[in-house]
């Protein structure tokens, strides 16, 4: 029993290593990619819930914490360490524990609350850090609207990547 865990302690901290360089590879690339930021950060915080379904919750935090802080460093563009930090790298842990309580439409809500106060702090940060002249443009109703669905879109395209994986790789790997 004692090896068995030592391998599996070994095996989740080599699995976080690759977690956090794949993840910094993608995060960067939106560097010189400056097209599809909004996918790449979508792949990105596609490999938290990998993490979790390979690893664990704490060694998958461990992955999210390490991302954050070396992004930080590393991104040229720190909108980009900013929003993964603050919505993309979480929201594999938020997206798991909502969608514990198993009710649809409670789920939804706490998802859809989680979004917009994810985006106030991010604008909050954004307008404080960087750019103290930002102000509220006049389609903001329709911004609102429109990340509101892009969010829906993002959320469903997840979901799909967790089950695909876990019923494709995952189940393989444990059998």
């Amino acid at each position: 029993m004692g090896k068995h865990n030592i391998n599996n302690k070994a095996s989740f901290v080599a699995r976080g290593g690759i977690y956090v360089a794949l993840s910094l590879f993608v995060l960067y690339s939106t560097s010189f990619l400056p097209f599809n930021t909004i996918f790449l950060l979508g792949v990105a915080s596609a490999i938290i819930p990998l993490s979790i379904l390979t690893t664990n919750i704490q060694n998958s935090i461990i992955v999210y914490v390490g991302v954050s802080l070396l992004s930080y460093f590393l991104l040229p563009l720190k909108s980009m360490w900013l929003s993964y930090t603050v919505f993309f790298g979480l929201y594999g842990f938020i997206k798991l524990y909502i969608e514990k309580l198993r009710k649809m439409s409670l789920e939804f809500i706490l998802k859809i609350v989680y979004f917009n106060i994810s985006m106030g702090i991010f604008y909050l940060i954004y307008k404080f850090l960087f750019v103290s002249s930002l102000s509220i443009p006049g389609n903001f109703l329709f911004l609102i609207l429109a990340y509101q669905f892009m969010f829906i879109v993002y959320d469903y395209a997840m979901t799909i990547f967790i089950t695909y994986v876990d019923s494709n790789f995952i189940h393989k790997l444990n059998n």
